[in-house]
């Protein structure tokens, strides 16, 4: 198990740098992937490999503290990890190329997204990413992965959202307030989780 906790671990530390070296900038400075296109892309790409390779380099350091949580604990971990990448997997499916930002590199139009899961919150995806990051860091221990799971919130909440959201209420307007009124930010509506499974798919 030891073997699978470091897996998860390393995992989680090679592919983070994504979020604040790809979305971060793409959400701060809009003008970049209109100067760029695709070619945003790559250079985020070459540059989240350097980080990539530094932080390889340094996982002895990184993974130098570690929790020993009761195994009932890290089983809860687990569960969240698994149920955070399941919701992962549902978003590409549901979205497509889209779940990278390829349409707005592209300048492709886009829809708005109501429908399941996004009728249970507003940002399914950065919830998923809360509940792999959190879940992986109670369930392997390592200190590192705490401090990945704070930066993740910290960044998503203070930063994206609220650019992303005055994106999107500038695309789609009134169509968006009203989507936002009604439908929480992060936190899913669990009468709306309940209905969707247990009163034939009709969303309440």
């Amino acid at each position: 198990m030891i073997w699978f906790e470091k897996l998860v671990a390393v995992s989680v530390i090679v592919a983070w740098p994504v979020i604040p070296i790809y979305w971060l900038p793409m959400r701060l400075w809009p003008g970049l992937k209109k100067t760029l296109g695709p070619f945003y892309l790559i250079v985020a790409g070459l540059i989240w490999l350097l980080v990539a390779l530094a932080l390889w380099s340094n996982l002895d350091s990184l993974l130098g503290y570690q929790v020993d949580f009761p195994s009932f604990l890290r089983i809860f971990g687990l569960f969240f990890l698994i149920l955070g990448l399941l919701l992962q997997i549902a978003m590409a499916f549901k979205l497509g190329r889209r779940i990278a930002g390829i349409h707005e590199l592209t300048g492709e139009e886009a829809c708005l997204e109501t429908s399941f899961p996004f009728n249970l919150c507003r940002h399914p995806t950065y919830l998923s990413h809360f509940m792999m990051f959190f879940g992986a860091a109670v369930f392997s221990g390592y200190l590192v992965l705490f401090l990945i799971a704070l930066l993740d919130v910290l960044i998503t909440i203070f930063l994206m959202i609220p650019r992303e959201e005055s994106e999107l209420e500038r695309r789609f307007g009134k169509p968006y307030l009203q989507y936002r009124q009604k439908t929480n930010m992060i936190l899913p509506d669990f009468n709306k989780l309940f209905s969707f499974f247990f009163r034939n798919g009709k969303h309440a």
